[in-house]
């Protein structure tokens, strides 16, 4: 028989010290000659993110940190080459950004050349080209930003190409005549319209460059050569991104006309969709938010072939050689794990999986839900039940809702040990995917296009609505967490509704026309398609501002900020902090030094748990179990 207690007060193993231990992230994996390589950031050495090898173990050691900054959200940061039969790693480290070299056991040595003191240069993607490193930089020089194609090579830097503002994805063919690369321009993010370019080589430099693929109306990513000269890519066309191609002579073929994602938003560079296998065959992943299935394609008749495997999700990130693939995938019940695929038996096996620190028997079951707005739309979210295998509520149990950021973006159903945290304590968790949200095709995404700030709200409260109408959540308990674009969503809905008992902001954005003069190249022009052109439309962004609507906040509110943030900057956070204090409202305000868009260290993890934990306890009346 199960005990019955107060929801937020149940005993759970799950301490935020355990969260910040176990939450390595792990993307890229890599074949490397006979071996495979992936990153791995580890909040217990200070957010250090560190290249590892299945055969070596860790590539680098403290203090190097392989971390690029280009976009500021970064992306894939280094590249293993074989070299006179050694095995070479480049990587850009975090702290100065620069490309450095090392041999297996060797001490990094400086690769890139020397930036001038009033410049900074950040490289990513890179490829090897003869003894140059191919790869994209962005420059900063006196405010202004400029990204390129490069070629590096000791103490030198060639220009390639620099006629676009964006760049990522330089390939080149295999018989290294040609390249391609995706580019884009302002006021276009990578997920509204880009296009697939293709130059030929000749003595190192770039001839002939044209467009094969793309526009301001389609989203096309992830392109890779075929030995046959065939480009394969991603694009979204259909309104679904799924699998092209198109030939020496312009010729495209729809290969897959499948109604669910084969691509994701490029807040990463580097994202590897696609790889062409030895045989001519696309090795590739795809399917809904709560099932997606590692896929082998044949480009010729269009004929998929899923891999046998309990994940659900899969990272943009895959890598295939020597008869085996390798793909980072998470499941309802596995929050990271990279398995190998045995590409002649397509049998999987487990290369590291992330054991959870707690039995699993205190985990929830994450499962998808669907809740009808007024106006008949449906709205999708991810539900994590509250769930102990020693208690049961004895009331109602408090609903916490989760916006996630971007808004470009998505959650799947896969287990969160930090929405767990939440679940093992009796607090239910329902993360919203929002209109706009990545995962159910480009209509889905586009219902943001001048709607950002109506549309996510309306959504939150219909799933909320629904799921009071369920009778399995107190209504009056309603508590909202988001971060970024996210923590948008929590402080329009906290000064646009009465449904909320407390919110948690993380950096969140409290005023839109800050956030379109303030912020990072990369996404100084997203809000043209979100709200509307600035100037041009300052009253709208005015008023879709949550900080311009805040005498209208009665609700308690904690709000977490990184001092180095660099996409919302501080005074964001800082300025709805002043607004608490001027209304006398309950509010908590956690500043961390050295944290940028996103924390990273053990300690700014452990602190903005448990302080989020104890803020809703004050607020709910229930004494929280910290462990």
């Amino acid at each position: 028989m199960k005990k019955q207690s107060k929801p937020g007060s149940w005993p759970s193993p799950l301490t935020a010290t355990m969260l910040a231990q176990s939450g390595n992230e792990n993307l890229w994996p890599q074949v490397i000659g006979d071996d495979v390589w992936w990153d791995e950031m580890r909040p217990s050495e200070g957010g250090r993110t560190v290249i590892v090898s299945r055969l070596h173990g860790d590539l680098i050691p403290a203090p190097w940190n392989a971390s690029t900054q280009v976009h500021e959200y970064g992306g894939l940061s280094w590249l293993g080459v074989l070299r006179d039969g050694k095995t070479v790693l480049y990587f850009v480290n975090k702290s100065d950004q620069k490309i450095y070299v090392s041999e297996i056991g060797s001490e990094p040595q400086e690769f890139s050349p020397k930036t001038p003191d009033d410049e900074i240069h950040r490289y990513a993607e890179m490829i090897s080209v003869g003894d140059e490193i191919w790869c994209v930089r962005e420059t900063h020089i006196k405010g202004v930003v400029t990204r390129a194609l490069v070629a590096v090579s000791e103490n030198r830097v060639r220009v390639l190409n620099a006629d676009s503002q964006f760049y990522s994805y330089p390939r080149i063919s295999h018989d290294g005549s040609q390249i391609s690369w995706v580019c884009w321009e302002h006021p276009q993010m990578p997920w509204d319209g880009t296009q697939v370019k293709v130059a030929n080589i000749v003595d190192g430099s770039f001839q002939d460059i044209r467009v094969v693929a793309g526009g301001l109306d389609e989203s096309c990513l992830g392109p890779e050569w075929g030995k046959d000269g065939i480009l394969y890519y991603i694009s979204d066309i259909s309104g679904w991104w799924n699998l092209w191609s198109v030939d020496q002579h312009g010729v495209k073929k729809h290969i897959v006309a499948d109604q669910s994602e084969w691509g994701y938003p490029l807040w990463l560079v580097g994202f590897r969709f696609i790889q062409v296998l030895d045989d001519g065959k696309i090795l590739t992943s795809r399917g809904p938010v709560d099932s997606r299935k590692i896929t082998i394609v044949d480009p010729e008749n269009g004929k998929c072939v899923d891999v046998d495997s309990p994940l659900t999700n899969f990272e943009p990130s895959i890598s295939a050689g020597n008869g085996k693939a390798y793909a980072i995938g998470a499941s309802a019940t596995v929050t990271t794990e990279l398995i190998e695929i045995d590409l002649n038996t397509l049998n999987s096996t487990t290369v590291f999986a992330s054991n959870s620190p707690i039995e699993v028997s205190y985990l929830p079951t994450p499962h998808e839900i669907k809740a009808l707005r007024p106006d008949g739309r449906e709205v999708y979210a991810i539900l994590h039940p509250a769930n102990h295998p020693d208690y049961e509520p004895s009331e109602k149990t408090p609903l916490m809702v989760v916006v996630h950021g971007g808004p470009t973006a998505h959650s799947p159903a896969t287990l969160s040990m930090k929405y767990s945290y939440f679940t093992t304590r009796g607090i239910s968790v329902v993360d919203v995917n929002y209109g706009g949200s990545t995962g159910y095709g480009r209509q889905y995404r586009n219902l943001l296009r001048g709607q950002w700030g109506i549309v996510d709200r309306e959504d939150v409260i219909a799933v909320v609505d629904s799921l009071i109408a369920t009778g399995t959540v107190d209504g009056k308990k309603i508590l909202i967490r988001g971060g970024s674009a996210g923590g948008f969503t929590v402080l329009n809905v906290l000064v646009n509704s009465d449904r909320f008992a407390a919110g948690a902001s993380y950096f969140g954005v409290a005023d839109c026309t800050a956030l379109a003069v303030d912020t990072h190249d990369f996404e100084s022009r997203y809000l043209d398609s979100m709200i509307g052109k600035y100037p041009e439309d300052a009253e709208l962004y005015k008023d879709r501002s949550p900080l311009t609507h805040a005498d209208r906040l009665s609700s308690p509110l904690i709000i977490f900020q990184g001092l180095d943030d660099k996409v919302v900057p501080p005074a964001q956070s800082e300025a709805f902090r002043d607004v608490c204090v001027s209304k006398g409202i309950k509010h908590e305000y956690h500043a961390f030094e050295g944290e940028g868009h996103g924390f990273q260290k053990a300690s700014s993890i452990i602190t903005s748990y448990e302080s989020e934990m104890k803020f809703y306890g004050e607020v709910l009346g229930f004494a929280p179990d910290l462990g």
